[in-house]
């Protein structure tokens, strides 16, 4: 047999440990990267965001803003995705998937979370907030933070993060000039099939008339119903302006939204991912608030423009009678006298 040299013997040698690497080298390495997958290299934690309004709301907008924000300055650790328009379903079935954590955020109202907690409806009272700062104050304090983040946190598995702010709701009717809760007496106004609502509207001094918000409009049309209430952007986004002569600022419910959580995906944050996102939540809530506060002045003038007669009633008259049917209708109640005693020790 002939012999083979040293030489070749070497370069054997070499081929055979160059082989060994590439099989047993991490890909990344092979590829000149490397295999450390921590920081901005490590994947991405994917974070859907169900938002139940279209592209072109304040609080659609500036989730956009808000999740390119938290996935920039996460290093890329975060992808936050915006569904807007129920895209994903309704806001009941977003609450369910929270719950199993196949949903990570949810921009919903208080009252979707009333099946763990009744009395977590008091946000939707009349006149229980006077400003969206008092609603903050309500979220932060320990009765608020006991309520979403013990309570019903216990119960659900949804952890309640901020309130936004979604407008003032207001009055309008039909033939009817209202400048005290004794006009609309005995006067049908739409209400939504819950008790709440129909407090809202005995508050207003009219008698509630539960009907769906998809058929609200031709309610209105026909005379089912002599009036509504809602904010200003939602009464000409539906067109309720041409069904109604007269717009009342009551102003009797600071309507806020809530951004919720999937507990099981917020537990799997670092310290440092979850105060991102809540001082990011919290450094918007002035543009949301600005936002519809600006498409709200717009609105007023353009329905003025339009031949709408806007009146300011005696605000004081509507608030003495809201709080009379409130403590009426729950003020007997343990847990909503004190959740009702919370929001009102907050006032300034």
């Amino acid at each position: 047999m002939k012999r083979r040299s040293k030489a070749g013997i070497f370069i054997m040698q070499c081929v055979v440990l160059a082989v060994l690497f590439l099989v047993l080298a991490p890909a990344n390495a092979v590829c000149g990267g490397s295999s450390d997958t921590s920081g901005a290299e490590a994947k991405a934690l994917e974070m859907r965001w169900y938002q139940p309004e279209p592209e072109g709301h304040a609080w659609t907008d500036v989730s956009l803003i808000i999740a390119k924000e938290v996935g920039e300055k996460s290093n890329g650790s975060l992808s936050v995705t915006v569904y807007p328009a129920g895209a994903l379903g309704t806001q009941a079935e977003a609450v369910d998937m929270l719950r199993t954590g196949s949903l990570a955020l949810l921009t919903s109202g208080p009252s979707i979370l009333a099946s763990f907690y009744e009395a977590v409806q008091v946000a939707s009272l009349p006149y229980i907030f006077d400003t969206p700062e008092h609603a903050y104050n309500f979220l932060a304090s320990n009765y608020g933070q006991k309520v979403y983040n013990d309570i019903i946190l216990k119960k659900s598995g949804v952890r309640t993060l901020d309130f936004w702010y979604f407008g003032n709701r207001n009055l309008t009717t039909k033939g009817i000039k209202v400048n005290k809760p004794s006009d609309l007496e005995g006067v049908k106004i739409r209400a939504m099939d819950t008790p709440i609502a129909k407090t809202v509207v005995q508050a207003l001094g009219g008698s509630p008339v539960p009907i769906n918000f998809a058929e609200l409009y031709l309610a209105l049309q026909t005379g089912v119903v002599r009036g509504q209430e809602n904010p200003i952007p939602t009464i000409i986004a539906q067109k309720f302006d041409e069904v109604q002569d007269n717009i009342i600022l009551t102003g009797h419910s600071v309507h806020m939204g809530t951004v919720h959580v999937s507990e099981a995906i917020w537990t799997k944050l670092t310290d440092a991912q979850r105060k991102l996102i809540l001082d990011t939540l919290v450094k918007y809530r002035a543009e949301i608030q600005k936002r519809i506060i600006d498409q709200t002045e717009k609105g007023i003038a353009a329905l003025k423009a339009k031949g709408i007669a806007v009146y300011e009633p005696d605000l004081a008259a509507f608030r003495a009678n809201a709080a009379a049917i409130v403590d009426q209708n729950f003020g007997s109640n343990p847990e909503w006298k004190e959740a009702i005693e919370a929001v009102r020790a907050l006032k300034k």
